[in-house]
């Protein structure tokens, strides 16, 4: 008993709209051009809904970072005129140069320094950028954030040198430096250090930095910021050279910039794929002529018009899309430029299926019959995928990655759109190039054919059904045999039956597999076969070479037990490989990937981590702190602080910078006794506080109460280290995390990594969370429109095993699992499911038993899977070619699920299907089409 699927309703469905979609032809091509057309309006709003901010796209909307930001902003704001490196994290406006030696040594050298010294004075007073009146020309010193009014100058390159001078007497313990009472930090000014071992101060270091901070609260001296910015980028990049050190650099629209030029490259590389794919989808969409006499191409058959309507539909149904959400108002981000690739390629993937399962319907039935017959089969087949398709990025939207979710939302309006069309747009080119066929007309030029050119002659046909009828195949490939093999009675009835059928308009009276199932074999010892295909009785009925030579040659001899011996073999080791890839899989998105690798902030990123390996500065602020004076309360506080510094990811008390220690270290020098009084816990306290060395540092770390003078909050920094990869910023930021919600006094703490640290933490649970929803929407779909439980199962494997060997070569191939693999692989689902899909529904609608059903499926279906997955292979290959890490991302894992779905389509799942026992599927009598 055949499983009750919804397969034969829709089905019915499709025969029941083929003849509308015939009469309606012309409404159905100009309607969807009409809804192009107003959805276009929608990119009037392109640049206004454009949003590349890396923080927004690539990190939670609900992430913790944002919390904590907002708690430091609030409590700290940025005050232009009383600012302090490293002090507050609103900095939308700045420049930081990073710099080496050129040969790689000791930056700490006396002509090293000097050099840094002149660059630095360069910038700060020699580029300028002018006014909108062009009357001034600003500098840094103009537009500089300042404490008092006075521009930081990057003092440390100066202290060094000074160092020089005296003898290097000037304290560099590491990383924090300077005297008890007036703490330098060194962590952010000197990376890669090496200390003497004797007394652990500063022996060598390999990188430094400098840091210039720009005024950006209004917005016309905001972007006399932005200009300088660029204009010391173009001085970095096309101006400056020197002999003794290397440079690299980064300001605030630097990644943004990245970003914009990754969308920009995608422009000429989507030229070249869908200009590769229009001539790929053109060259085969002419046919040779059937007729063995004539040879050539067939310009009756051959449909070029058919395959630019179908790539018409892809770009219509790109442009609908995107235009559409842009009238609603949803923002987009640089990964959106890969949507018109998959669109093409889904888009492509459909007209192969629809014009093939066109051919192998009866060329003596008329255009309705023919267009019933093809959506019989291609309607339910392309339903199945753009289903699983629109699903799997619905499902992607619930991902809390905004990047993610536009990415999705853009992917599956225009799937919709593109499902849509090819039921519309590319279903009444069908119907007019179908009549053109009818007609007789030229393919390419329309004019009408005359009636004999393409036919073979009389003896020249009655020559061929005699060859036919004595064509004895090997034994090994007569049991697989589908073509029908015709006596001369037979072939005598197909004369009548071809008659009648030209003589009705189209019409068959009698149907010829009808017919054909009905004769007794010919006594060549080759049994009776049901039939993969509706028997043709003119030169027109032949099957192509392709589809001939996948029938008599390919499927027999992937059946032969050698060959299945093979696949088992070739599968067990494909899958063992994969399953190593998954369990050595790596996690987090590198700053450095969002941009191509020859951008100059690429290194920027490269020698940034010199810094992430030990020295930046992890905020902790004590939002209600406790009263000072009682010495158990003191006691906890520095609990707090030792349980932040005993970590693997921070460098211990020497890197901690903290009022209340400097303090203690202050009283200890002067032999006080630590009394739990006010005298030394209020007065004594707050005169140090504004009087010592580090005053102004403390003034930025204190907040007090106008009125009672008490404390309202105040931080403290803890030197971090070991955060140099993905995996140590998603550790560290959940230790450190954990470690602060355990404390008193409510702790809040902020690291500037912590957006992307956000990302790592959340991306392999929504990646499963997602992977998991869209397998098991996947098979329900596969299940109700495959008239056959047990064939849902198998598609359910077949996703798996595709996925598995996705997301394990992925690896393999250096990918990591980030926001942007995540893309992809959401993507894989929905192919994975298109190449399974056809195949099994294939086999579920043809003939006879498994072995006679695989090569039913890989005659019908075969050819245009191979179609649809080497044309998308050639359109993305193009992406190959640029270096960067979204678009090469992209293009391995589009390649991959490609390359193995069509192994799995071709390979794979016919042997399987093959082993099973053909009443194990269950399959309704009525869902046999072919």
């Amino acid at each position: 008993m055949g499983y009750n699927s919804v397969e034969p309703y829709v089905r019915e469905l499709f025969e029941w709209y083929a003849p509308v979609s015939h009469r309606l032809r012309w409404p159905l091509i100009i309607l969807p051009l009409i809804v192009t057309a107003c959805c276009s309006v929608g990119f009037l709003r392109l640049n206004e809904l454009r949003i590349d901010d890396p923080a927004f796209v690539f990190t939670p909307s609900d992430a913790r970072w944002r919390r904590e930001l907002q708690t430091f902003s609030d409590t700290w704001p940025l005050k232009e005129t009383k600012f302090l490196p490293g002090k507050s994290f609103e900095m939308k406006r700045f420049i930081n140069v990073l710099i080496k030696a050129k040969d790689g040594g000791n930056i700490l050298r006396e002509p090293i320094l000097k050099e840094i010294q002149m660059l630095n004075q360069w910038l700060m007073y020699n580029i300028s950028t002018p006014t909108d009146d062009r009357k001034f020309n600003l500098t840094y010193q103009d537009l500089c954030m300042s404490y008092d009014w006075e521009c930081m100058a990057n003092e440390h390159i100066e202290m060094l040198l000074q160092r020089h001078k005296v003898g290097r007497v000037i304290d560099l313990s590491y990383p924090r430096g300077g005297n008890q009472d007036t703490p330098v930090y060194l962590g952010t000014t000197l990376g890669d250090v090496q200390l003497y071992k004797t007394n652990h101060t500063v022996h060598e270091a390999k990188i430094t930095q400098l840091f210039y901070f720009l005024k950006q609260e209004d917005d016309i001296v905001a972007r006399y910021s932005s200009d300088l910015s660029y204009a010391v980028e173009k001085f970095l990049l096309s101006v400056y050279s020197s002999n003794l050190i290397t440079i690299s650099f980064a300001h605030y629209q630097s990644l943004q910039d990245g970003l914009d030029e990754n969308a920009d490259r995608f422009v000429p590389n989507f030229v070249v794929s869908f200009t590769s794919l229009s001539l790929y989808a053109l060259i085969f969409s002419f046919c040779l002529r059937r007729a063995p006499a004539k040879g050539g191409l067939d310009f009756i058959r051959s449909k070029p018009w058919l395959a630019v309507a179908g790539l018409t539909t892809t770009l219509m149904s790109i442009t609908s899309g995107f235009g559409f959400l842009m009238i609603l108002g949803y923002n987009y981000n640089v990964i959106n430029t890969i949507i018109p690739f998959l669109i093409i390629a889904i888009g492509i993937d459909d007209m192969f299926i629809m014009v093939a399962c066109w051919e192998q319907t009866n060329a003596n039935n008329g255009v309705i019959e023919r267009m019933q017959a093809t959506l019989a089969h291609a309607g339910v087949a392309i339903t199945i995928t753009n289903i699983t398709d629109i699903l799997s990025f619905a499902i992607g939207c619930i991902t809390d990655l905004p990047g993610i979710q536009l990415f999705c939302l853009y992917a599956c309006v225009s799937v919709a759109f593109c499902y849509v069309y090819q039921l519309t747009f590319f279903c009444g080119a069908l119907a007019i190039t179908g009549n053109a066929e009818h007609q007789r007309r030229h393919c390419v030029f329309l004019y009408r054919i005359a009636e004999d050119k393409y036919l073979p002659s009389t003896v020249e046909a009655k020559s061929e059904e005699r060859s036919k009828s004595q064509r004895v195949y090997p034994e090994n490939l007569k049991q697989y045999h589908r073509t029908c093999t015709k006596s001369n009675s037979l072939s005598d009835f197909s004369d009548i039956a071809s008659n009648l059928s030209t003589s009705s308009s189209g019409s068959n009276i009698l149907s010829p597999s009808k017919s054909c199932q009905s004769l007794p074999s010919v006594s060549l010892g080759v049994p009776t076969m049901p039939y993969a295909h509706t028997v043709q009785n003119t030169a027109h009925s032949e099957p192509s070479m392709i589809i001939k030579w996948i029938g008599e040659k390919f499927g027999p001899f992937l059946l032969r037990d050698s060959m299945r011996a093979l696949a088992t073999f070739v599968f067990l080791i494909y899958l063992s490989i994969a399953l190593y890839g998954c369990v050595n899989f790596r996690e987090g998105l590198n700053p450095g990937n969002l941009v191509t690798n020859d951008h100059y902030i690429a290194r920027y990123f490269e020698d940034i981590k010199f810094f992430w390996k030990a020295g930046p500065q992890l905020h902790v602020a004590v939002l209600q702190p406790p009263n000072l004076i009682m010495k158990e309360n003191r006691d906890a506080l520095m609990a707090v602080v030792s349980s932040f510094e005993n970590t693997p990811y921070t460098m211990g008390r020497e890197g901690t910078v903290f009022f209340l220690l400097e303090y203690l270290n202050y009283l200890e020098q002067l032999n006080a006794e630590v009394e739990d009084t006010d005298r030394i816990w209020k007065t004594k306290l707050k005169s140090w506080l504004k009087y010592t060395g580090g005053s102004s540092q403390w003034d930025c770390d204190i907040r007090t109460n106008e009125t009672t003078g008490e404390f309202t909050a105040y931080r403290f920094q803890i030197a971090l280290q070991n955060i140099i990869e993905p995996n140590q910023h998603k550790l560290a930021a959940k230790t450190l995390r954990e470690i602060a919600d355990r404390q008193p006094f409510h702790i809040e703490i902020y690291y500037e990594a912590f957006p992307f640290a956000d990302q790592y933490l959340i991306i392999l649970p929504a990646t499963i969370q997602n992977v998991g929803i869209s397998l098991l929407c996947m098979t329900v779909v596969s299940i109700l429109l495959v008239p056959s439980l047990p064939s849902g199962v198998i598609i359910f494997i077949s996703i798996v095993s595709i996925n598995i060997g996705v997301f394990g070569y992925m690896t393999l191939w250096g990918v990591n699992l980030d926001a942007v693999s995540m893309i992809s692989i959401i993507m894989s689902i929905g192919f994975a499911v298109d190449l399974s899909a056809h195949i099994i529904y294939a086999f579920v609608t043809s003939h006879g038993d498994s072995k006679e059903r695989v090569i039913g499926a890989l005659e019908a279906l075969g050819w245009p899977i191979f179609q649809g997955a080497s044309s998308t292979i050639l359109g993305i290959s193009v992406l190959y070619t640029v270096d960067a890490y979204i678009i090469l991302t992209f293009f391995k894992t589009i390649w991959l699920t490609m390359m193995i779905g069509a192994i799995h389509g071709l390979f794979f799942i016919p042997v399987l299907l093959s082993f099973i026992p053909i009443g194990f599927f269950r399959i309704p009598k009525s869902s046999e089409l072919h």
